[in-house]
C-alpha cells in the first residue's frame, strides 16, 4: 500500500476535515498523521501518529522576540517556534510518503520543510480550507501575521501539486493570488456524512423551534441571534443554542445576555456524530454571520450542512455561498442584510407549510449535499498524485 501523510495543526480526533480525509483513503492507503492528537484516541485503526505541541501562550520576552523576528522578516525563526519545527524535523518514518495532505497554510509550510529537508519525492495536496490571507480583521494581525502567511504561501507555491478549498469564491481568489490557472483549485465542501435514517420532524404545535449550534467565539457575534429574539413573538418562537464553550468568557456573556428572554435556552453540546440527530427535533437552523472579512462573506461552514442533514429549514443572513445553496435548493430564507431585525422579519414570513416544504427539500437533497461526493473527490485527487 502507498502511504499518505496528513498534517494539520489541530486536534485530529475532533477535526471533521481530517476524519473525512482518513475515511476517504483508509481502504486503499497506509495513513500517517502529524497533529496535536491522534485521529482516533484509542488508536484502533493502527494509524501511526507523530505529535506536535499545541501553541503555548508566549511570555512577554518571547512576544517581544517574535515581534522583532517579524519586523526583520526572519520568518523561518518565527515558524521554528510557532509550528514546533524541531519535532517535525525529528519525524523519521521508515519510508518516504507518496503523498502529503497539508491542511491550512501552517500544514503546507511544514510539509514543504519536511519534503525538502528529508529529500522526499512526495507530492503535496494542499487543503487550504478558507482564505488564509484574510483570516483575521484586526490591525495587529494584518501588520504582523498576515505577511508571514503570504510569505509561506508564496514560498510554497511551487511545491503544490493539487489544492482545494471549501467554496467557489475562495477557490477563485486563491487562483488569482497564487497565479494558478482557472480550475486548478478544487472545491471540497464541509459536508458531513449522509444521515439516511433521519426524516423531517413534524412541527411543534405550540412554538416554532429555532436552533443554532457551533463554537462560542466572540468573532462570530452570536449575540446578534439573541437580539433577533426581540423581534419575534415569544409565544410563537423559541431559540436554543447548543454551543461548545470555545471561549468561556464569551460563552458566559451569551448566557447572561440571554437571561432577559424566557424563550432562549442553552443545551449541552454533543459529539460530532450525534449533531444531526440532536438537531432533527427542531424546525429552523439559524445563523447570522456578520463581517466584512473575505472568509465571512464566503463562509460555508459545517453547521450549515448539518442543518441540512438534520432536515431543518434554514434562516440566514445574506452570506454569499450559503445563500446560493439555500436559494438553489429552496431550503429556507435569506435576509436582505445582517441585522437581527431583518432576519426576524424573514422568519415571520414563513408559514408552517412553508417551513415543512423547506424541511422536505432538505430531506430530498440531503444525499447530494452530504460527504459522499466529497469523499470520492478526495480519493480521486490522491489517486492522481500517487500514480
Amino acid at each position: 500500500m502507498k502511504t499518505v501523510l496528513i498534517i494539520s495543526y489541530s486536534p485530529l480526533h475532533s477535526d471533521p476535515r481530517i476524519l473525512r480525509q482518513i475515511q476517504a483513503l483508509k481502504s486503499k492507503y497506509k495513513i500517517e498523521t502529524i497533529g496535536y492528537t491522534p485521529p482516533f484516541l484509542d488508536n484502533t485503526d493502527g494509524i501511526r501518529h507523530y505529535p506536535v505541541k499545541r501553541r503555548q501562550k508566549s511570555t512577554f520576552p518571547e512576544k517581544i522576540k517574535k515581534i522583532f523576528q517579524l519586523m526583520k522578516k526572519e520568518y523561518f525563526l518565527y515558524y521554528k517556534k510557532t509550528l514546533d519545527i524541531k519535532h517535525v524535523f525529528a519525524i523519521n518514518p521508515p519510508f518516504s510518503p507518496d503523498v502529503i495532505i497539508a491542511n491550512d497554510w501552517s500544514g503546507l509550510y511544514s510539509a514543504v520543510l519536511l519534503k525538502t529537508e528529508k529529500k522526499w519525492q512526495a507530492k503535496i495536496y494542499f487543503d487550504a480550507h478558507e482564505y488564509a490571507p484574510d483570516e483575521v480583521a484586526s490591525l495587529r494581525w494584518r501588520l504582523l501575521i498576515r505577511p508571514v502567511i503570504i510569505y509561506a504561501l508564496k514560498e510554497c507555491r511551487k511545491y503544490i501539486d493539487a489544492m482545494s478549498t471549501v467554496c467557489d469564491g475562495i477557490a477563485r481568489e486563491y487562483e488569482k493570488f497564487l497565479n494558478f490557472p482557472s480550475g486548478f483549485v478544487s472545491v471540497i465542501t464541509n459536508t458531513p456524512a449522509y444521515q439516511e435514517v433521519l426524516q423531517p420532524a413534524a412541527l411543534h404545535n405550540d412554538k416554532i423551534q429555532l436552533i443554532h449550534h457551533g463554537g462560542a467565539m466572540k468573532e462570530r457575534k452570536l449575540e446578534l441571534m439573541i437580539k433577533m429574539m426581540r423581534y419575534l413573538d415569544p409565544l410563537r418562537y423559541e431559540l436554543t443554542f447548543m454551543l461548545v464553550p470555545s471561549q468561556k468568557k464569551y460563552y458566559d456573556y451569551l448566557v447572561n445576555t440571554a437571561r432577559q428572554f424566557k424563550n432562549i435556552h442553552f443545551i449541552e453540546p454533543v459529539e460530532t456524530a450525534r449533531i444531526a440527530e440532536t438537531l432533527n427535533t427542531y424546525d429552523i437552523g439559524v445563523y447570522i454571520l456578520k463581517g466584512h472579512e473575505f472568509n465571512n462573506i464566503h463562509a460555508l461552514p459545517n453547521k450549515f450542512f448539518e442543518y441540512i442533514q438534520a432536515r431543518l429549514a434554514i434562516a440566514i443572513g445574506p452570506s454569499v455561498e450559503m445563500a446560493k445553496i439555500v436559494n438553489r435548493y429552496h431550503l429556507g430564507i435569506c435576509s436582505g442584510n445582517f441585522s437581527p431585525k431583518a432576519l426576524a422579519k424573514c422568519i415571520m414570513t414563513l408559514s408552517p407549510n412553508e417551513i415543512m416544504n423547506c424541511k422536505n427539500n432538505a430531506d430530498k437533497y440531503a444525499r447530494e449535499l452530504s460527504a459522499e461526493n466529497n469523499l470520492i473527490k478526495i480519493k480521486n485527487i490522491i489517486d492522481d498524485l500517487a500514480g
